[in-house]
């Protein structure tokens, strides 16, 4: 946070110096990585605080929450430098492309190490992935900083300054819209990536006794915690020590192949195999 924070502040200064506005642009979605690892720290440690009977599931999703916000101030950040970049293309004003240059490198190799710091964590953490995808965003954008600012240093045409700033509100964009995609999604309540509900069901019906699953829900709570409620049907004739002996089988089984930790099963009889209530109130001999 400290190292996007301080290279988001070198590269606003080198702009006011050069009057690059990629250099700004840049800034600005360095200073966005700064802040989404401020809400991401923020939102980890309310996570986890305990449950209350009110918030049964705890504070989870301030974390998807928190991504949201950040997805939501990158698009507010490409719109308004989409709209200087337009007030600027008719008469580009100069640009030091000597300044640009040595700027952007230093931006570039804040961003490089930032890659390296977020890379693990960003496979298991919404936030992280987040400010993992600005980084790498970053990083190509400061690449084009770098590339851009040499060639106005040898060409004198400031033009490509604007040119290369909407380039990096393309990456600003592309990275706001997954943020803001997964967000939804988990907000939705959706089944979590890469968990396909039929695979599930499958696996469910493998157990043995399990005769059949109906009314299956699967959702993530938050990154990487994810939770499933259905029904198992088995025959009449299963007793509850063994109905809850292939409950434990299916939870078992879910964990380890689907990584899904909170689980509620009800367990039905088939109706086929179930005593009808009118043979129950007949009389005997009857």
């Amino acid at each position: 946070m400290v190292l996007a924070g301080g290279a988001a502040a070198l590269e606003i200064v080198g702009s006011w110096l050069s009057g690059s506005l990629a250099l700004l642009s840049d800034a600005g979605h360095v200073g966005t990585d700064a802040l989404a690892l401020g809400l991401s720290l923020a939102a980890l440690r309310a996570s986890v605080r305990p449950h209350t009977p009110k918030h049964s599931f705890g504070f989870h999703r301030l974390e998807v929450l928190a991504a949201l916000l950040n997805g939501l101030l990158l698009i507010g950040l490409a719109a308004y430098l989409i709209v200087t970049a337009y007030g600027r293309l008719p008469s580009p004003p100069l640009v030091e492309g000597g300044t640009m240059f040595v700027v952007g490198l230093s931006g570039l190799a804040a961003n490089a190490t930032m890659i390296v710091l977020l890379r693990d964590w960003a496979k298991t953490n919404i936030n992280a992935r987040g400010a993992f995808l600005h980084a790498y965003g970053d990083t190509l954008g400061s690449a084009g900083v770098v590339v851009g600012a040499a060639a106005i240093h040898l060409t004198g045409t400031a033009v490509l300054d604007v040119f290369i700033t909407l380039f990096i509100v393309g990456l600003i964009v592309f990275s706001a819209v997954r943020l803001v995609r997964d967000g939804v999604h988990i907000l939705l309540e959706a089944s979590p990536a890469g968990i396909r509900p039929r695979d599930v069901a499958d696996a469910i019906l493998a157990v043995p006794g399990v005769k059949g699953v109906h009314d299956l829900h699967i959702w993530t709570v938050t990154s990487g915690l994810y939770a499933l409620t259905g029904h198992l049907s088995v025959t009449g004739e299963t007793t509850v020590d063994r109905a809850s002996a292939i409950v434990a089988l299916v939870e078992d089984r879910l964990l380890e192949r689907f990584g899904i930790a909170h689980t509620t099963l009800q367990v039905d009889s088939l109706q086929e195999e179930m005593i009808s209530p009118a043979d129950i109130a007949r009389e005997p001999g009857v």
